[in-house]
């Protein structure tokens, strides 16, 4: 009756902070998914969910493109290694500026740009156009709008929901991005099969609009005064700073560097690995990403039921043990339907592991500097995705594309086994 009475009065006050009531979702929901009590939150999701599948078929689309053009494994890796590179070079410097702006209005703009790139590039595909030089330098302005939404969302999540269930909307937040793939490749490999490799793009475009629809709905309801004493140079200091001497904060950052230079680089190296291991072609390669995106809404599942859990070092740990065991394993694999499920487990890990560590690095950070450390955590986690990619991609040229796979996952697993065993993991819950 007191859990109850707690989400009525949340309702309420909800209801008088943005003019509208939440849709009364059904209790056993609301006890796995808390932050869907929030109107905000159910209107962020809404837009994301549309967006999302969107990105996915843009995903799709991009690593087969790029193989089409060049028949190389190499310059899929170095493709994607393009469009990451705006998070290594801009990102930290841009939790200052997000730090000290209207994230709701920043996201309308970057949403409306990264949707006129999107089209863009669809169209030229469409028209027969599309060269290895334009798509690498579309991929780079994309890259770098990314660069600036990426901080602002995130950090706007506690605007849309409070620290009470921000443990809760980040593992939704990422488990839609993951588990989108569970339908856009899907689409998007029946649309290249049957229309050609341009729609993708041209679909994921319009698909913004419901993103931009729903950020203009939202109104927040947590707020904190900006700190505007300090000058640029001075706040970027500190936020590194900061990042940097955090106990907690630094070890978080050193996993993220490795998951993203050993272990995420992967997905850049399926459509290789769909077309020269499964001969499966662009609907095999959707599948096995579908297969992942299942795994990871499980993962989401699993993390924002638990999110009220006071230890959550032990998720970080569960999910660097499911994910890397299950690339390993994957690697070594040829076997398309066992392929499926090892994918699963992978995606299951790495949203437990990356929702949980995105969730304690906020928690841990001041309101006033959130953005500009999640700047700094995202620079060595997606920005050092680019390093990841060129050098899985470099490593299957020489080697394979499933070699690369699973020698990446065994380095990670190693750094996990290091954490573990010289006590950090331990030393973190206790922080």
């Amino acid at each position: 009756m007191e859990k109850e009475n707690q989400l009525i009065e949340e309702d309420i006050e909800i209801a008088l902070t943005s003019g509208t009531a939440p849709v009364q979702l059904p209790g056993k929901i609301i006890s796995i998914f808390p932050a869907l009590a929030h109107r905000n939150f159910q209107l962020y999701v809404f837009g994301q969910a549309i967006s999302l599948i969107g990105f996915w078929l843009q995903q799709v689309a991009i690593g087969w493109l790029v193989f089409l053009l060049t028949n190389s494994v190499f310059w899929v890796g170095a493709a994607a290694a393009v469009g990451g590179l705006p998070f290594l070079f801009f990102t930290t410097f841009v939790g200052v500026f997000v730090d000290k702006v209207d994230k709701r209005k920043l996201l309308i703009w970057t949403q409306v740009a990264e949707a006129v790139v999107a089209i863009t590039l669809g169209v030229l595909v469409l028209f027969e156009k599309a060269n290895l030089e334009l798509v690498l330098l579309l991929f780079f302005i994309s890259g770098t709008i990314a660069a600036i939404d990426l901080p602002a969302r995130l950090t706007f999540i506690v605007e849309m929901v409070g620290k009470r269930d921000l443990a809760s909307a980040i593992p939704i937040n990422n488990g839609l991005f993951n588990a989108a793939r569970f339908i856009g490749p899907a689409i998007a490999g029946a649309l290249i099969v049957s229309f050609g490799v341009g729609w993708p793009f041209i679909l994921n475009g319009l698909s913004f609009i419901a993103g931009i629809w729903a950020i203009i709905k939202i109104r927040p309801i947590y707020s904190f005064s900006p700190d505007h004493a300090n000058s640029p140079m001075d706040s970027l200091k500190e936020g590194i700073k900061y990042a940097f001497t955090h106990p907690k904060i630094l070890y978080f950052i050193i996993l993220g560097f490795v998951s993203a230079v050993f272990v995420w680089p992967y997905q850049t190296l399926m459509p290789p690995v769909a077309e020269k291991v499964f001969s499966s072609g662009p609907s095999g390669l959707g599948s096995l990403l579908a297969a992942t995106g299942a795994g990871s809404l499980m993962g989401a599942v699993f993390v924002s039921a638990n999110s009220r859990k006071e230890n959550k070092i032990s998720f970080v740990m569960v999910g660097i043990l499911i994910s890397t065991i299950s690339l390993i394993l994957f690697s070594v694999n040829r076997n398309f339907a066992l392929a499926h499920v090892l994918l699963f487990f992978s995606g299951f890990g790495m949203l437990t592991q990356v929702s949980t560590v995105n969730t304690l690095v906020q928690l841990a950070s001041p309101d006033q500097m959130r953005a500009r450390i999640m700047a700094v955590y995202l620079t060595m986690f997606i920005g050092m995705m680019p390093l990841g990619n060129a050098l899985a991609g470099t490593v299957a040229h020489y080697t394979s594309a499933l070699f690369s796979i699973g020698l990446g996952a065994a380095v990670s697993l190693l750094v996990g086994a290091t954490f573990y065993f010289k006590g950090i993991f331990t030393n973190l819950s206790k922080t």
